[in-house]
């Protein structure tokens, strides 16, 4: 069976998510759509829409056949290392083949440009300490960096959008392995990544269904986002509980009321001072929002503050961050189909990292994070939100439980 996989958050699952899945199916000329997936939190560091169960099980009625979750360490990073650990993730799962969106090009402009930029490494490396003290986040000194090695070479697409610096260190990840996947594209249609105007497209962003979903009957009124979204996910949104930072800003409060300045800076990437204004802001914001919007700077950006502010209320410290290499000690298998349960049966056989179906010994050590994590995520969704460890068991849909 030839199986392909997918990085990807689903936060919601929606109509682009669909589409991209059966194009990749069908590029590729796969038996198995293999998807590894954030858990309750996610890469921009903000706790997940819809938990992981539901998402999982959407998905897999909408093209994809095993769902597996990205440990939490390698889902709230920044590109370079949530390529790192999706991409190890799907050559754990021995997929022959990777698909991603991208904004524009081929897979062979990304692995030329991958290639390219691995021979000039040196080079990258000396443009970039030039602009150590200028006041910009790393990844945006790393981007002209990049963008000056790559001037002469000369592009027709552009690195500078979301999808494109992704699809770029997800190719990146690959080659690095001596067998690596076959590489393919899904060029984006509609809305782009952080849009939250969709009107006159034909798919809406992420962003733009999750405002909606947070705040129907409000700034939203006259906007019908559930065409953009598969009948599954319009009823998830509608029974399930939906989160975003609002109920942890008292928990990350008391966090950091509660936690001195020696503390805050055992938490992993909590760095260069800033615990003394994350100590001093908190006292007075109102909310999440304003928290962030007091301490954002050219250096300290949105995202990532939400990721600081993601480790400081899961309590990730610098030391647990330092034992991950980005790739998992265990697989957690968050559901599958038929045509997945077959190739999950050939594949336990060759793998070397246990894929594990029930949270127990002797594997419970390698998820004690993500078991932490999905009970504070929890804690924002009671009373409705189950339970999200020891009494799940993977989501099995049948044959007949698919779209086709």
């Amino acid at each position: 069976m030839k199986a392909c996989g997918v990085i990807a958050e689903y936060n919601p699952f929606h109509n682009g998510h669909r589409y991209q899945l059966s194009e990749a199916r069908r590029m590729t000329k796969s038996d198995v759509m293999v998807v590894a997936m954030s858990g309750n939190f996610v890469q921009r560091g903000a706790p997940a829409l819809l938990d992981k169960w539901t998402r999982a099980e959407i998905a897999l009625r909408n093209g994809a056949d095993i769902v597996v979750e990205m440990p939490i360490l390698g889902s709230v990073q920044s590109a370079d290392l949530f390529a790192r650990a999706g991409i190890r993730l799907l050559q754990a799962m021995q997929c022959d083949a990777f698909v991603f969106g991208a904004e524009e090009g081929t897979a062979e402009d990304f692995i030329s440009h991958s290639r390219f930029l691995r021979e000039h490494e040196a080079e990258i490396d000396r443009i970039f300490q030039t602009y150590r003290n200028d006041g910009r986040t790393y990844a945006a000194q790393m981007e002209t960096a990049i963008a000056e090695v790559l001037r002469p070479q000369g592009s027709a697409i552009s690195f500078s959008t979301p999808n494109n610096q992704l699809g770029l260190a997800y190719v990146k990840e690959n080659e690095q392995f001596s067998d690596p996947m076959e590489t393919a594209i899904v060029l984006r249609k509609g809305a782009g990544h952080n849009d939250s105007d969709s009107s006159g497209q034909e798919f809406a962003s992420g962003t733009a269904i999750r405002e909606w979903a947070l705040h129907q009957g409000k700034e939203t009124e006259g906007k019908d986002m559930g065409r953009f979204v598969p009948q599954e996910t319009s009823e998830a949104l509608e029974r399930r509980p939906l989160l975003d930072w609002a109920p942890y800003w008292g928990m990350l409060q008391y966090q950091l009321m509660l936690l001195s300045h020696t503390e805050l800076r055992n938490i992993y990437q909590v760095e260069e001072g800033i615990e003394y204004r994350l100590k001093k802001e908190a006292e007075d914001a109102a909310d999440f929002i304003a928290f962030i919007q007091r301490m954002k700077t050219k250096r300290w950006t949105w995202a990532r503050l939400q990721r600081v502010c993601t480790y400081i209320l899961l309590g990730i410290t610098k030391a647990e961050a330092n034992s991950f290499q980005g790739k998992a000690a265990t697989i957690r298998l968050l559901g599958f189909t038929e045509a997945g349960r077959r190739y999950l049966n050939t594949l336990k056989k060759n793998t070397d990292i246990p894929i594990v179906t029930k949270v127990g010994e002797p594997h419970r050590a390698g998820l004690e994070l993500e078991i932490r994590s999905d009970r504070i995520y929890r804690l924002g969704g009671l009373p409705l939100l189950e339970e999200q460890n020891f009494t799940r068991s993977p989501v099995y849909i049948r044959n007949d439980q698919q779209k086709p």
